[in-house]
């Protein structure tokens, strides 16, 4: 999401976005104001405590991105506090909290749940191994490492494709990546499938969509230029373009 500014006179006053996440069972929502991260059950329509049992700091700056993902079973918050936690959605307890060297832009989570990755403000995606001890909590010592990168630009989203082949990333500049994930992400991504070029401003949401008739999906991306674009996100083809409305 693009961050919003207020200018008074000659202040510039950077404002935290607010930010939505629903579970995708349609279980919780999520929403993120500021450093403050709050969770609601949809079925028993009330809201619900978050405890923290990682030892890790609480977030104390502005959250950039939040996400779900292994069916729901795992919830990520990151921002500009350089930290990312992990929240386990059966108990909502944060099971670890990860340190960044950089603010943190964008999070996602591989669909097997094995794998966390977020992108700092430098362009570089980094990866997690997210596997579990025997009592089924993620081993501290493990440390993440960095997966690819953008070159300097701030990558704005983060998604895996629906059968988990690819990662695609987007940035400030108009581009959007699309990745081959390795067998061992931890040992880097460096083989790139396509890029999807069109847009011309900033590019600040990608969604994939998918049906029976096409397991693979298409792809999504909406930005700066007050367009939404349909993807063959494969080839790198632009399959439609919607004018949503003027720019600011």
């Amino acid at each position: 999401m693009e961050e919003e500014t207020l200018i008074e006179g000659e202040n510039t006053k950077e404002l935290s976005p607010a930010l939505i996440s629903v579970h995708p069972l349609d279980k919780f929502v999520v929403v993120a104001v500021g450093s403050e991260l709050r969770a609601f059950d949809l079925g028993e329509q009330q809201a619900i405590s978050l405890s923290d049992s990682s030892g890790g700091p609480s977030h104390s700056d502005a959250i950039r991105a939040i996400c779900f993902g292994a069916k729901g079973k795992v919830f990520a918050s990151a921002g500009d506090d350089k930290l990312v936690k992990i929240w386990m959605t059966d108990s909502w307890q944060c099971v670890r909290t990860v340190c960044s060297e950089k603010r943190v832009s964008a999070v996602a989570i591989s669909h097997d749940g094995l794998y966390i990755t977020f992108a700092d403000k430098f362009g570089v995606v980094w990866v997690l191994d997210l596997n579990e001890d025997g009592n089924g909590r993620a081993v501290a010592d493990k440390k993440a490492l960095p997966m690819l990168g953008h070159y300097c630009s701030i990558i704005t989203s983060l998604e895996f494709s629906p059968d988990s082949r690819f990662i695609a990333t987007a940035d400030r500049d108009f581009k959007i990546r699309i990745t081959k994930l390795p067998k061992s992400p931890q040992k880097g991504a460096h083989e790139i499938q396509s890029f999807c070029l069109g847009h011309t401003d900033f590019v600040s949401s990608l969604s994939f969509i998918s049906s029976l008739d096409h397991p693979t999906g298409f792809l999504l991306s909406g930005g700066g230029d007050a367009t939404v674009r349909l993807w063959d996100y494969i080839s790198g083809c632009l399959l439609g373009n919607c004018e949503v409305g003027a720019k600011d």
